[in-house]
């Protein structure tokens, strides 16, 4: 049957001075409600300073990417767990202009790279239970040699996937498949709502996702026109109107939100409060995110993350190592104060929060979430991955000096409460030359520890679900009192 909606890319006017593009999730003719509205994406007329994603911390964009805040929200619907992406290129052009050529290589290159990368490990937060997220595969590209049809209607490329799987040029229907239709210049598309990509009459659109059904079989896709300025819009996103990155950003846009919300019966995940997706929140310019995969930069649309309340491009596939020594935004979160901040520091795995580019020691995370619990259950409780680390070469701050610990007193959760001993307990092996004794709530040690970058591994830490978990604790050193803090949240 015929989709009920589809989500897209929606273009904006243009000025002298500034392009723009927006984001547009439309209704279909069956009306159904849309999900998303207009956001404008202008370009800086100096340029962006491109942001790399590192190797070991979140890839975010830089400061002036500034969502309103928001909000994403289960809808009890499939997601595709490992997305294994196939790219149908319509037309000879794909094979004998240049312009064509370069783009069909350039996007067989960014998917190739992309659905392995830390960028789709970003996916992972909105994995539940019944559909963990992971990474995917690139299951390869074929030109169907026949000329499209003008204009290309949406049932066309319903038609024309189909077909494509059924001469066996394209992988099989799955539940992981997402097939990519790239369309060539000069064939505007025509959504199912009858709105149009480049050169149609009613020029709304650079992009768009969506499914249809055929029996018991979801079939998930992703729609790419040629992009073009038109009728005073474009579908471009720098002043070189370079057709690759522009694929780039609506490519990596459409497959974050095909992961996240594929379906059209039964929903994914998606904002209550104004019907966007994850990566429609962070579609202005500002958030693009040029992501280096280590086989190549591509310009990535970056997506909105619950847990960083910000937009994120990359997160790392792998849990992080313990240790507090590498650079901001850094894997842990300091002590208070600025002497002996690095004495103690605590590390989450994962954490995603950051305040002023640096990681910050306010954690959440939701019930049954598997990125973030680790018990992977929805069953009332979150559990966090909670290291310990003393004496810590911290790069981030300039004060950080060994300060010999001699004692370590835990003052919430309050005195009974059994986490006190499994962190006092760990700490007190953290040291391989300390020797130390716990008391109640209190680690005392008799050979100071100041063995630096001294690490617990990761403990289990129970939260409750709907409930705030604060760890503080307060140190003595030979510089004195130090205090450090962090807060472990669970939503429901």
């Amino acid at each position: 049957m015929l989709t009920d909606k589809f989500r897209g890319i929606r273009l904006s006017s243009w000025s002298p001075a500034l392009l723009a593009a927006a984001v547009l999730l439309a209704a279909s003719n069956a009306g159904a409600m849309p999900r998303g509205k207009v956001l404008p994406r202008q370009i800086d007329p100096a340029g962006r300073s491109a942001q790399p994603s590192g190797d070991a911390n979140v890839g975010r964009p830089d400061s002036s990417c500034r969502p309103h805040r928001n909000t994403l929200v289960y809808h009890g619907g499939e997601l595709v767990q490992h997305p294994d992406v196939f790219l149908l290129f319509w037309g000879s052009l794909w094979n004998t202009d240049a312009a064509h050529i370069s783009a069909k290589a350039d996007l067989e290159s960014m998917y190739g790279k992309l659905v392995t990368s830390e960028f789709a490990c970003a996916w992972q937060e909105y994995g539940v239970p019944a559909f963990p997220l992971g990474t995917g595969s690139y299951a390869g590209s074929f030109v169907i040699s026949g000329t499209p049809p003008n204009p290309i209607l949406d049932s066309d490329i319903q038609t024309a996937i189909q077909a494509e799987i059924a001469a066996h040029h394209a992988p099989a229907i799955g539940s992981n498949e997402v097939y990519v239709m790239v369309t060539p210049d000069g064939f505007p598309v025509t959504a199912s709502d009858g709105s149009t990509g480049c050169g149609g009459s009613n020029f709304q659109f650079c992009g768009y996702h969506d499914e249809f059904q055929m029996g018991p079989d979801h079939y998930r896709y992703e729609v790419l026109p040629f992009p073009c300025s038109d009728g005073g819009g474009t579908c471009f996103v720098d002043f070189g109107e370079s057709v690759n990155k522009a694929y780039e950003v609506v490519g990596s846009h459409e497959l974050s939100e095909l992961v996240t919300d594929p379906d059209n019966a039964v929903a994914g995940w998606y904002s209550d409060h104004d019907g966007q997706e994850n990566a429609d929140i962070c579609a202005a310019d500002s958030c693009i995110f040029d992501l280096n995969t280590g086989m190549g930069t591509f310009s990535m649309n970056s997506t909105w993350s619950n847990l960083a309340r910000g937009c994120v491009a990359s997160v790392p596939c792998a849990p992080r190592s313990i240790g507090c020594t590498d650079d901001a935004p850094g894997a842990c979160s300091a002590s208070a104060g600025k002497t002996g901040a690095c004495s103690l520091e605590w590390q989450v795995d994962p954490n995603l929060s950051q305040k002023k580019g640096e990681t910050t020691g306010r954690v959440t995370c939701s019930d049954g979430l598997p990125f973030c619990d680790a018990d992977g259950m929805s069953n009332g409780t979150c559990t966090f991955h909670v290291a310990a680390c003393m004496n810590n070469s911290d790069p981030r701050i300039a004060t950080c000096q060994l300060s010999p610990i001699d004692s370590i007193t835990i003052r919430q959760p309050l005195v009974g409460d059994p986490l006190i001993a499994t962190i006092l307990d760990g700490l007190n092996s953290a040291d391989p030359s300390a020797v130390g004794s716990v008391s109640g709530n209190t680690l005392t040690f008799s050979t100071p520890a100041s063995t630096g970058d001294s690490c617990t591994s990761y403990l289990d830490v129970p939260v409750a679900a709907g409930e705030r978990l604060t760890i503080s604790a307060r140190l003595t050193t030979d510089v004195g009192h130090v205090s450090s803090k962090l807060q472990l949240t669970c939503t429901n």
